[in-house]
């Protein structure tokens, strides 16, 4: 096991556990945020499926309109 490795690990499980971007660049000492997501971005998953449940749940289900209630 080499010192990148444990690195790598440091990385990889507060990542795994949910924590922001910002956070793990604070924790790692990277300049920016960017170069967390440069090293480790594969490591964040798509959170695009999270994002849209989110909005499903901000907007109120009477708000949506089916096509048989659409007039021409």
């Amino acid at each position: 096991m080499t010192p990148h490795d444990l690195r790598h690990t440091a990385a990889s499980l507060p990542i795994a556990a949910g924590a922001n971007v910002k956070a793990v660049r604070r924790m790692l000492g990277h300049a920016s945020a960017a170069m967390t997501l440069d090293i480790y971005g594969g490591l964040f998953g798509d959170d695009l499926d999270g994002v849209a449940d989110a909005l499903d749940d901000l907007v109120p289900q009477t708000c949506h309109i089916g096509p048989a209630e659409v007039s021409s």
